[in-house]
């Protein structure tokens, strides 16, 4: 079921998948055409306050786990908050607007640091301080964790990715964890992805966890803005992990099966709405993604 990393490099991106790729697909064919296919993923970016929050808070939890700064007081810990935009700064000086943190530059605005650490110290005080500690795996013991997972169905595929953490349950369960930023707190949880989110996530971990010798996983939502409600889970046997796998596979061929165009047209698909439509369509047709 699992393969060695000999075989990942010689995998095209055309043929990887992240959990955001199969959200595009299944909202809009073209925009993820133009971004998967075409690579127009970070041009075409949106960045907005709300992300910008979100993206440090992200990165400070990951800093929190690979510190192992359970006990540091909040004060400590907002600092977190610091470090996480020195690194956005300096990834987006490093690789350009067209990278994983561009569009998001233009709103790292002091007040939207400030944003982000309100946000922390409310979190600590709502948790009294008792984070769950990380689950130490090969991956999660690196500065900036990141799975992949191949599979082998007509061709080699791989999904890549992962959630913000593996955390220890109190009961002793590890816990495949994404931390959720909502602006709008819980009237945005009815579009929580609780159907491909946690089953992508927990298949991208589920290799290192079954080495450590667990046989069931929980994946598990935190919100930043409501901490302690744990009523966002689903747990796995470690056993069903090729159910999963088969099920991405057969979507992943089906993706990249689909040579028909269709078009959301929703006023903010900046893919649907481009001046360059016309030109992604006939580049489209050249590469032999869709028909002429």
């Amino acid at each position: 079921m699992y393969h060695t990393l000999m075989v990942w490099m010689n995998i095209p991106r055309t043929h990887c998948f992240s959990l955001g790729d199969f959200h595009d697909f299944d909202s809009c064919v073209f925009r993820f055409f133009v971004n998967h296919h075409l690579g127009k993923k970070y041009e075409l970016a949106e960045g907005s306050p709300g992300q910008a929050v979100g993206s440090l808070l992200d990165l400070a939890i990951k800093k929190l786990h690979s510190s192992k700064a359970y006990d540091q007081p909040i004060e400590y810990l907002q600092n977190l908050v610091k470090a996480a935009e020195a690194e956005i700064r300096s990834e987006v000086e490093k690789k350009g607007k067209n990278s994983f943190y561009g569009a998001q530059l233009d709103f790292l605005t002091p007040e939207v640091a400030e944003k982000a650490k309100a946000v922390f110290k409310n979190y600590h005080q709502g948790i009294s301080g008792q984070y769950r500690k990380m689950v130490s795996t090969p991956t999660t013991r690196k500065l900036k964790p990141f799975w992949e997972y191949v599979v082998a169905g007509q061709e080699l595929l791989k999904i890549w990715g992962g959630p913000d953490s593996i955390e220890m349950g109190s009961d002793s369960l590890p816990e495949v964890v994404d931390y959720k930023y909502l602006q709008k707190g819980d009237e945005s949880t009815a579009y929580l992805d609780m159907d491909l989110m946690p089953k992508v996530y927990t298949l991208l971990s589920a290799k290192e966890l079954s080495d450590l010798g667990y046989q069931k996983i929980r994946f598990a939502v935190r919100l930043w803005h409501n901490p302690g409600n744990d009523s966002y889970y689903e747990e796995f046997d470690v056993s069903s992990m090729k159910n999963l796998e088969d099920f991405f596979k057969d979507k992943m061929e089906r993706i990249l099966r689909t040579g028909e165009l269709s078009f959301c047209e929703r006023d903010y698909c900046k893919a649907c709405k481009s001046d360059k439509r016309r030109e992604w369509i006939k580049e489209l047709q050249k590469q032999g993604w869709i028909k002429d």
